[in-house]
């Protein structure tokens, strides 16, 4: 739900804060994922393990991608 969303955000921005987050503005979509991580886990769409592995295939995949193009998940991104 919408409460629940705002809730987790707010959470997230809230903890991060309190470990010394400047709050300036640029750190939004770290809080945002956390969130959006946080509700998958909790309502069991997700394990942690299923979000690490996701985590590093985007990562791989962005390496292997020249600045400017889309970033597009491959399976081999995934090894």
């Amino acid at each position: 739900t919408w409460n629940e969303w705002a809730e987790t955000l707010g959470r997230e921005i809230k903890a991060a804060q309190a470990q010394g987050d400047p709050d300036a503005g640029n750190t939004y979509y770290q809080h945002w994922l956390r969130a959006i991580e946080s509700l998958v886990r909790d309502k069991g769409v997700a394990t942690d393990e299923t979000l690490h592995r996701y985590q590093d295939a985007w990562h791989h995949a962005a390496e292997r991608t020249p600045h400017g193009t889309p970033i597009v998940l491959a399976p081999e991104d995934f090894a």
